[in-house]
């Protein structure tokens, strides 16, 4: 009986001691809240940031979750039981995963490269980016999503030459571009072509 009695205050104090700690670290927030105002830092530098580069990253970030939405709206139509395949309703899920995550990743860019701008989406509301939700075929789904990417690797062109202006230029996005997004991009075109060739032959 003692022993439990020990172990349920010995509990009760662990509680109360975290509760101060909690109460201790709010009181730091509040106190760096306060006072941050007055301080701020920022990651970007006049030398390497170029505002019109940054701002066509930034509009590109929709973009990506505009392909999502309509990758996943695929996905949904190949899963219904009318139709039940699961083979192609993957591809879709899957791109609608890599196009959601391109456009996670360019904000976490813009954010590296010191952009606080928050306003990716307020023009107007997000809506699927070629405007459909049926497809009579899994070939015009497929040339759809080769539409798509196409589109997305035209974008990717202009917001290289952006940023790759005489002067204005800025040469870690344009190489981040380049490197990073130019190859997948031109690898996803040649992998959707070939299952829509390999469609249309049998």
């Amino acid at each position: 009986h003692t022993q439990c009695k020990y172990s349920w205050n010995l509990a009760k104090m662990n509680k109360f001691m975290s509760v101060i700690v909690l109460c201790g670290l709010a009181g730091l927030v509040k106190g760096a809240c306060e006072t941050q105002a007055a301080n701020l830092a920022s990651a970007k530098d006049d030398k390497n940031y170029r505002a019109n580069c940054v701002d066509i990253l930034s509009k590109q970030v929709k973009m990506e979750f505009e392909a999502s939405l309509q990758y996943l709206l695929m996905a949904a139509q190949f899963s219904q039981d009318t139709y039940y395949l699961p083979g192609v309703a993957g591809i879709f899920w899957t791109s609608a995963d890599e196009e959601r995550n391109h456009g996670k990743t360019f904000i976490e860019y813009l954010r590296m490269r010191g952009y606080n701008g928050n306003e990716f989406f307020a023009e107007e509301p997000l809506k699927p980016i070629l405007g459909k939700n049926k497809w009579e075929s899994v070939s015009e789904a497929l040339r759809d999503a080769l539409k798509m990417e196409k589109a997305v690797t035209s974008s990717m062109k202009d917001m290289i030459d952006v940023c790759s202006q005489g002067g204005e230029d800025d040469p870690h996005a344009a190489d981040w571009l380049t490197g990073t997004w130019l190859e997948e991009q031109l690898n996803g075109q040649r992998h959707l072509a070939g299952l829509i060739n390999s469609l249309e032959n049998f």
